[in-house]
C-alpha cells in the first residue's frame, strides 16, 4: 500500500466497489446506512480523508458548513454566554454530520467564500449580509434570526411560550401588578418576549401601566436601571418578568438596595437559566432555554437541507424552573418596609 491510503483501499477494506466508496464519502442518497457506515469505519481506520478540493470540483459541494455570528444583542457579556452555548452545540454535530463548521463574523463574509449551507446567529433581519447570503441560493437557517427567502428557516426558543409561563406562575401566586423590563428591541427575541407580555396580561385581564414597561437591553446594566426606576414608582410592582437573566439578576440587588427583599417583597423571574441563576441570593426563578437543542436542531435543519429536504422552522419549548426569588406578594400589596 502507498503511504497515502486511496479510495480504492477504503472499497477493499469495507468489501463494496469503489464507486460505491465514492457514492458514501460523498454523501451521496442511494447509499444503505449499513453500506456507509462500514465504508466510513474503513476511511477512519486506514486514515483516509477526502480530498475537499477534488470533490468540491466533482460534487459541486466544499463539505463546508458556515456558521455567521454577529453581536446584535449589543453587550459582549451576553454575546458569549448565549452564543456560545449554541455555538458549541453547533461545532459539534457538524462535525458528526462529515462537514467542517466555518465560523465567521459579520464583517469578515468573504463573497468568494464557498460553502454548502449557513447558520447565522445574532445578525438583524434587515443586516444587509442576510440579503447577501440569501443571493447565494444555499440553504440558510437562523437561531433567533429571522432570514427571507426560500432556502430558509427559523429555530428559536419559543419567547411566547417562556413569557406565558412566567406570567401565569406570577398570577397564581397571586400578583396582579406585574412589570417587564424588557431586552433589546433590535432582535427576535427582545420582540417577541415583550408582545408576549402585552397580549399574555390582557388575556389575564390585568392592568399594566405604561411606566411598568421598562425598555432594557439585555444587560446588566439596563436591568439595574429599569428595576431601580421601578422601585420608585409611587405604587411599585409585586412581581417583575425580566427578558434575561442578566437583566433579573441585576433587579435583585436594586431590590436589596431599596431596603426590600427579593422575592417576599417584589417577586423576579428571568429569561435564560444560567448557570449563575441558581446560585443568586435568592436563587433564581427563572425560564430555561435549551441552548443545546437550539445548536441541534439547526445544524438537523441545514444537514437536511444540503440534502434537498424542506427546511421547516422549528420553535424549541423553554420551561418554568421555579426557585426561592418568587413567592406570593405582601398581603397588603400597597405595604412599604422602613427603610433601615
Amino acid at each position: 500500500m502507498s503511504a497515502r491510503p486511496t479510495i480504492r483501499h477504503v472499497a477493499e477494506r469495507a468489501g463494496v466497489s469503489v464507486a460505491t466508496a465514492s457514492r458514501a464519502l460523498n454523501d451521496k442518497g442511494d447509499v444503505s446506512v449499513r453500506t456507509r457506515e462500514l465504508v466510513l469505519d474503513a476511511a477512519r481506520s486506514l486514515g483516509y480523508s477526502v480530498d475537499r478540493a477534488a470533490r468540491a470540483l466533482v460534487t459541486q459541494r466544499t463539505g463546508l458548513v458556515a456558521v455567521v455570528v454577529g453581536d446584535n444583542a449589543g453587550h459582549r457579556d451576553l454575546s458569549l454566554i448565549f452564543f456560545g452555548k449554541v455555538l458549541a452545540a453547533i461545532s459539534h454535530r457538524v462535525a458528526q454530520s462529515n462537514y467542517d463548521p466555518l465560523l465567521l463574523q459579520g464583517p469578515d463574509v468573504d463573497p468568494r467564500q464557498r460553502f454548502d449551507a449557513a447558520v447565522l446567529i445574532g445578525i438583524d433581519t434587515d443586516d444587509p449580509l442576510v440579503a447577501g447570503l440569501a443571493a447565494r441560493n444555499v440553504p440558510l437557517v437562523g437561531v433567533d434570526v429571522k432570514c427571507p427567502g426560500k432556502r430558509t428557516a427559523y429555530v428559536g426558543s419559543d419567547h411566547a411560550e417562556g413569557v406565558r409561563l412566567a406570567l401565569a406562575h406570577l398570577h397564581v401566586l397571586g400578583h396582579r401588578r406585574i412589570a417587564h423590563v424588557a431586552g433589546a428591541q433590535n432582535t427576535v427575541a427582545g420582540v417577541e418576549r415583550l408582545n408576549a407580555f402585552r397580549r399574555e396580561t390582557e388575556r389575564l385581564g390585568l392592568t399594566v401601566p405604561e411606566e411598568y414597561v421598562r425598555q432594557g437591553d439585555f444587560s446588566s446594566a439596563s436591568g439595574y436601571r429599569e428595576a431601580c426606576a421601578l422601585l420608585a414608582l409611587p405604587e411599585r410592582p409585586t412581581g417583575i418578568v425580566a427578558a434575561s437573566d442578566l437583566m433579573a439578576l441585576a433587579a435583585l440587588q436594586a431590590i436589596r438596595e431599596a431596603g426590600l427583599e427579593p422575592g417576599r417583597d417584589v417577586a423576579v423571574i428571568g429569561f435564560d437559566d444560567l448557570e449563575a441563576a441558581a446560585l443568586a441570593y435568592p436563587p433564581l426563578t427563572t425560564i430555561r432555554q435549551d441552548f443545546a437543542a437550539l445548536g441541534r436542531e439547526a445544524v438537523r435543519l441545514i444537514v437536511g437541507a444540503i440534502g434537498g429536504e424542506e427546511l421547516p422552522s422549528t420553535l424549541v419549548p423553554p420551561r418554568l424552573v421555579a426557585r426561592q426569588s418568587t413567592a406570593r406578594p405582601p398581603r397588603d400589596h400597597r405595604r412599604e418596609r422602613t427603610h433601615r
